[in-house]
């Protein structure tokens, strides 16, 4: 596994205009390229107190389909609101850590 590094992304809310922001831990596997994502909490501003991850641990990988690509779910191969929130979290972590 890679470092672990920060996430941020906003996770919206079903049938809503609300999202929530979440700060989370990525760490990239090397052996299938995917992202074990954990430790999901809110955003620490807003709640310093929170010490419970707020999702279970997530296993997230970029897959292309023909000219085009998502972010799914590791053992369902399918993308959620979930991982494409977390997707996009990492995709602007790894361009700040260029």
């Amino acid at each position: 596994m890679s470092k672990p590094f920060e996430i941020k992304f906003d996770f919206p809310v079903a049938d809503s205009t609300l999202k929530i922001s979440i700060n989370a831990i990525a760490s990239l596997h090397h052996s299938e390229p995917y992202y074990l994502v954990t430790d999901f909490h809110l955003e620490k501003e807003k709640h310093p107190t929170a010490q419970y991850s707020i999702f279970p641990d997530q296993e997230i990988k970029y897959v292309k389909h023909n000219s085009s690509g998502a972010w799914v779910h590791k053992d369902s191969e399918r993308e959620s609101l979930l991982s494409l929130a977390i997707g996009e979290g990492i995709e602007k972590a790894l361009e700040e850590l260029e």
